[in-house]
């Protein structure tokens, strides 16, 4: 990512609505699966907005990596110590090392090899431990926060699904997420992409506190009703499986 996203990611993420409401059905995922004296890896962990989150909620077993200096910086600047420098294409860890691994928005950037990360996840989780993966939905919906933060591919559910599986990994829950704004979002990509109208800001910069408190309900609902049913569409991938 460039590194005005990182600076962006870092002075947002802790109050953004996106990350409240991705956060929230990660924290309902997790419960299910893993005790507070898990150990988590948090693959690709950005600014460390994620790993802050989770050491609230008890989990303090987390190490995070990320192969940015920037976003280790950040990390660091937030008070973790815990973290790593390294590629998921080629994990620094031992096989069999972690219960649970998160990897939120990592796995669609340009140099993250599908295969290869999925691949490690697999070996460095324990027996019947959980791998928690988000990621943005359909590759025609590019936009100009896909060019700030380096976008490889968005991906399709079954591309997530049959990858996962590829590497020996059961799948718990394959579905879309960020369905409500799915349509809205839509219209306004398009528009854009038809107008040639560009922004030099990623989309978690600061938003009105009307949308965002919004965009938080919204997507804590969803996560809510995800526990029921599979959404058929959404701006956002999340699949769960076990090894």
């Amino acid at each position: 990512m460039k590194k005005i996203a990182y600076k962006e990611m870092y002075e947002n993420e802790m109050t953004h609505g996106w990350y409240s409401g991705t956060r929230s059905l990660l924290s309902k995922t997790l419960s299910k699966y893993i005790d507070h004296n898990g150990k988590i890896l948090d693959a690709g962990c950005g600014t460390g907005g994620t790993m802050i989150f989770l050491k609230r909620l008890g989990y303090q077993k987390i190490t995070g990596i990320d192969k940015s200096k920037e976003a280790i910086y950040f990390c660091r600047k937030r008070g973790l110590r815990n973290i790593r420098s390294g590629s998921v294409n080629k994990l620094p860890f031992k096989n069999n090392t972690f219960d649970a691994i998160i990897s939120l928005d990592v796995l669609y950037h340009q140099g993250v090899n599908l295969k290869k990360a999925l691949g490690e996840y697999s070996r460095v989780l324990k027996r019947n431990g959980v791998l928690y993966v988000q990621e943005p939905a359909y590759d025609w919906l590019r936009s100009s926060h896909d060019e700030m933060i380096k976008t490889g591919h968005r991906f399709t559910i079954s591309e997530i699904y049959n990858f996962t599986r590829l590497v020996g990994l059961k799948i718990k829950k394959c579905t879309h997420f960020n369905t409500t704004f799915f349509l809205p979002i839509l219209f306004l990509r398009l528009f854009n992409n038809l107008s040639g109208a560009k922004t030099n800001a990623s989309d978690v910069q600061k938003l009105n506190p009307l949308i965002n408190t919004s965009l938080k309900i919204v997507l804590q609902i969803e996560a809510k009703l995800i526990s029921l049913v599979n959404f058929p569409f959404g701006l956002s991938i999340v699949c769960v499986a076990k090894k």
